[in-house]
């Protein structure tokens, strides 16, 4: 059962992080709160759905027993895209190259357990009982490319599990799937391409601002800021893509998280509770090992009210 509250109206945001979604779920099990709307990039458009109906019971399942052979599509001729490791697997590279293949790794796989543990009862329930899902997917048939949200309220549902596939799909590593959309504002329809919703905007607050909540409270798949001053060396062209791809990102999750926290305190009389990861968890959130995701999903669940881990910003 999912705590009763006193009733305002309370958002929650998701943020992308692959197999890191099972602390992230963990910690939501943990917080076990009411919810009337959430924003979901990547693996938190995979985790809010069943947030909001308190179903983590099923949500655990969906992301402690799964293997890399559940999300990629794997086959005897394709190199694994990903290594054990968390590397990205150089052979993927030119064997994409040599087929001319969009992205290293494709995840039908991972549309199959979308089907499998999004039913359609719980889309119905999130329908009857108003609660919101906006997922966050990036147009690239579009220029310039700009991430748009889909909302359970306006989809139907074989689009909207489409839409959350889409968000989950990291940018160069799984796959890049084509689908048409609807301009809002002219209402003309087009043809996009879709894929990871965490390229450009990984923890997105902009839709659940909009909605009038008045809490917030943000799963950040990363750890607090830290800064370390020597990592490991770039040996090779991968390892410089991969660096200059985290770089990217690191500026987008981090550059005015705080200061756009502060602002909806200050100005919109907003409580944001900040949940952060204790620590790095491993160097590539694209595997996906059993073993690992259930320690991660109990260790959610038992610090998610650890002080550390919180930072809070009140009115």
């Amino acid at each position: 059962m999912i705590k009763m509250e006193n009733k305002i109206k309370r958002g929650l945001v998701v943020s992308g992080g692959g197999s890191f979604g099972a602390f992230g779920g963990g910690t939501l099990q943990g917080l076990n709160r009411e919810y009337d709307i959430a924003a979901g990039i990547s693996t938190g458009a995979l985790l809010t759905p069943l947030t909001l109906l308190g179903e983590y019971e099923i949500l655990k399942e969906g992301y402690t027993s799964i293997s890399d052979s559940d999300v990629f599509d794997l086959a005897w001729y394709k190199p694994r895209p990903i290594k054990k490791n968390g590397k990205i697997n150089m052979w993927a590279i030119i064997y994409a190259l040599i087929m001319g293949n969009p992205s290293i790794g494709t995840t039908k796989n991972m549309k199959k357990l979308i089907d499998k543990f999004m039913l359609g009862k719980y889309y119905s329930s999130l329908l009857m009982n108003k609660k919101e899902i906006l997922v966050g997917t990036q147009n690239f048939q579009e220029d310039p490319s700009e991430l748009h949200f889909f909302s359970n309220m306006n989809e139907k549902y074989e689009d909207f599990k489409d839409w959350m596939w889409f968000s989950a799909n990291a940018t160069f590593a799984t796959s890049i799937v084509q689908k048409k959309w609807t301009n809002k504002t002219t209402g003309i329809e087009y043809m996009g391409q879709w894929s990871d919703g965490g390229i450009t905007e990984v923890i997105p607050l902009d839709p659940i601002i909009a909605s009038g909540v008045k809490e917030i409270d943000i799963i950040i798949h990363r750890p607090k800021v830290t800064h370390e001053y020597e990592i490991g060396k770039i040996n090779n062209l991968i390892e410089y893509v991969e660096a200059g791809v985290a770089a990217m990102r690191y500026d987008i999750t981090f550059e005015h998280l705080y200061e756009t926290c502060k602002h909806m305190a200050d100005e919109h009389g907003i409580t944001s509770r900040l949940y952060f990861l204790p620590r790095k968890l491993s160097n590539n959130s694209m595997v996906f090992n059993k073993k690992q995701m259930v320690a991660w999903w109990e260790e959610g669940y038992e610090t998610c009210n650890d002080p550390d881990r919180i930072t809070i910003f009140k009115p």
